[in-house]
């Protein structure tokens, strides 16, 4: 039957109407025929071999232009195996590239078979071709997907693990040697959780359960440990995930690329004590800082209380006079370094909180620029300041905060200007911003040492700081206030023609506020009895000098027990308490005075000391204390403390 279609009608034709089944064939598998006749090496085609050609149906070509249409590097071999096929009845499958009329390359498959006569001779060769390039195109994408995932899981520092249901694990790549130094087929087989820490273990087994519980989300990380071949602890980092089968869709096991995260767990640990001995070290600064300005502060307290007493006496020799108002002065000045080095030390630990408020900038430069006139006036400067138009009425600032800045740089234009003025410029920065320059006409700083200023402990000029002292931290302190106050500072200057030291700040507008009604209060009693709280003899005694003459009366403790056995015996219209003292500190006895003194359960109690740090006050306020004072003493703020807690315990006893 195959003989007489070949033979007695071209390929791809029938008899008129018949349906052509070999045609259908053709088109629905993609398939071509072809047949040689070994005599006349004429070559007959299907439909189907023109189409995988791309050539009309009836353009036959001969053999030799039929071969001509393979790809170079295919031809010799195509060649050869036809040849072969004609001469000896071979018969063979190749595979060759072929130039479609088109000029687009296809990919066939051809399979070809031999017929003898009689004889034994060849007298035909059949074949079949077929289109094979998207399955070639397909086949090298995943040949190429495999040799991507071989490379990976042979050359990768990543342990790919497949384990089935059972825990055993069925596949682990090479990188198991390198890692856990065990080769991979002494693992193959083993249970999973044989090397995994007996207390990571649990956390391991949830995070396999959850996998399999929320199937199509990605998997959590775990990290648990494991032991190495020669006994070292490994830290691994996994995200198992279920394996499912291709046909069922149902779990076999679990698939995780494991990861040795040994040397990042070092890291963090080698972090974590660092940060650890970071936060020590600042600790340790605190409390350095902290005892440094309570021991400086307390001989202050005498030194700075005793002489502005003796500077009150009029009856001083003219020697005497000046020598105490130098003591006043000096003093006066190492109490600014040390509020300064605290100052920088409550900026550099971020321990600086802001309390804005209504303000009115205009009036706020000129109560700044009053308490520096006496300054101004004894070097015969002229100090003023001016308001641009279009300042804002209202700002909302931490007044304290600006006055602590435009004091410093007011303070060193004065200290720096040997004649003329020191003019300050208030005017509005941008929408909500103001900006403040202070100008003065003194000798001007060079371009190259201009860098310095705002550094820590450092000045322009050695000279300088011999000739008008300071810690260099004033400008350092500038720079932290402001940038804390969500602004910048600078400097311009020349030699010989002074120097303008600037500085914005973030000012949104306010409403002007309505002033609070005052509460009625009581006036205060002439005279109150005092219990007067500190361990060194001289603090009581500058404290008694301050306030006897005013008509108060003391009883003294020297420590914080006996300020408490004091307390619990008769009641006082106020507790000056210090707070460091051996055994029992003021902390220690204000929470025991509120707790167990009835006659003094309510009574105010001042904290009179040179601890002042931020937390020091608010530890006072824990304690049950009302209110803080600061040491050194300053006799004016110290009668106004009395006074406002005097005012306060009249008012609370007469409702």
């Amino acid at each position: 039957m195959a003989e007489d279609f070949w033979t007695h009608q071209p390929l791809g034709e029938e008899g008129a109407g018949a349906p052509n089944w070999a045609v259908l064939a053709e088109q629905v598998a993609g398939l071509g025929y072809w047949r040689l006749d070994v005599a006349t090496r004429a070559i007959a085609w299907s439909d189907g071999l023109f189409a995988l050609y791309g050539l009309r149906v009836g353009q036959l070509p001969d053999l030799d232009s039929a071969m001509a249409a393979i790809h170079p590097e295919d031809s010799e071999r195509a060649n050869r195996l036809l040849e072969t096929a004609m001469r000896l009845g071979e018969d063979y499958t190749d595979q060759v590239r072929l130039m479609r009329a088109d000029g687009s390359w296809r990919v066939l498959m051809n399979r070809s078979m031999c017929k003898r006569d009689s004889a034994g001779a060849v007298t035909t060769v059949f074949g079949v071709v077929m289109d094979v390039t998207d399955m070639e195109l397909a086949n090298d994408a995943l040949r190429a997907s495999e040799a991507r995932y071989r490379l990976m899981a042979e050359n990768g520092n990543d342990l790919i693990v497949q384990i089935d249901l059972g825990g055993r694990i069925t596949y682990i790549s090479p990188a198991a040697q390198s890692v856990t130094g065990f080769a991979p087929e002494e693992l193959i087989g083993r249970p999973v959780g044989e090397f995994v820490d007996p207390e990571d273990k649990a956390g391991l087994d949830l995070a396999v359960q959850e996998s399999f519980e929320q199937p199509g989300r990605r998997a959590r990380c775990v990290e648990y440990r494991v032991r190495h071949k020669d006994g070292r602890v490994l830290w691994l980092e996994a995200r198992p995930t279920p394996l499912l089968d291709a046909r069922s869709g149902k779990a076999v096991g679990i698939t995780d690329v494991v990861r040795d995260i040994t040397e990042r767990k070092a890291l963090e640990a080698e972090l974590l004590a660092k940060c650890d001995e970071a936060e020590a070290a600042s600790r340790a600064k605190a409390e350095f800082l902290a005892n440094m300005s309570h021991e400086i502060r307390t001989p202050l307290t005498a030194i700075m209380g005793f002489s502005g007493l003796l500077s009150g006496l009029g009856d001083l020799p003219g020697d005497a006079s000046a020598y105490v108002r130098r003591i006043c002065t000096a003093g006066e000045q190492l109490l600014g370094v040390v509020n300064d080095v605290l100052d920088f030390s409550r900026l550099d630990a971020g321990q600086v909180e802001l309390n804005p408020q209504p303000l009115d900038p205009a009036a706020f430069l000129a109560e700044t620029l009053d308490l520096l006139g006496g300054q101004a006036e004894a070097k015969g400067l002229r100090l003023e300041g001016r308001v641009a138009p279009g300042t804002p009425r209202w700002v909302s600032l931490d007044g304290g905060r600006v006055r602590q800045v435009l004091l410093n740089l007011v303070g060193n234009a004065i200290k720096f200007t040997p004649s003329g003025s020191v003019t300050v410029t208030l005017a509005r920065h941008g929408g909500q911003a103001l900006k403040l320059a202070v100008t003065d006409t003194g000798g001007g700083i060079a371009p190259e040492l201009q860098g310095r200023l705002f550094e820590r402990f450092s000045q322009v000029d050695g000279s300088i700081s011999r000739h008008h002292g300071g810690a260099g931290l004033g400008l350092a302190i500038c720079k932290g206030l402001v940038e804390l106050m969500g602004g910048s500072i600078g400097v311009q200057s020349a030699p010989g023609r002074g120097s303008t030291f600037w500085f914005t700040l973030a000012a949104p507008r306010v409403a002007e506020p309505q002033p609070a009604p005052e509460a009625p209060l009581s006036a205060p009693s002439a005279s109150i009895h005092v219990l007067l709280v500190d361990d060194v003899p001289v603090n009581r005694q500058l404290v008694r000098a301050m306030l006897e003459p005013l008509g108060h009366s003391f009883e003294e403790a020297a420590s914080g027990a006996e300020a408490v056995k004091t307390a619990m015996r008769r009641p006082f219209d106020l507790i000056l308490m210090d707070l460091q003292m051996p055994g029992m500190d003021g902390l220690e006895a204000a929470r025991t005075i509120r707790s167990t003194a009835e006659v003094n359960r309510d009574t105010p109690i001042i904290a009179l000391s040179a601890n002042v740090l931020a937390e020091q006050i608010a530890d006072c306020h824990a304690a049950g204390m009302n209110d803080h004072l600061a040491k050194p003493i300053v006799p004016a703020a110290l009668v106004a403390m009395v006074a406002k807690w005097s005012v306060s315990r009249d008012a609370s006893l007469a409702a």
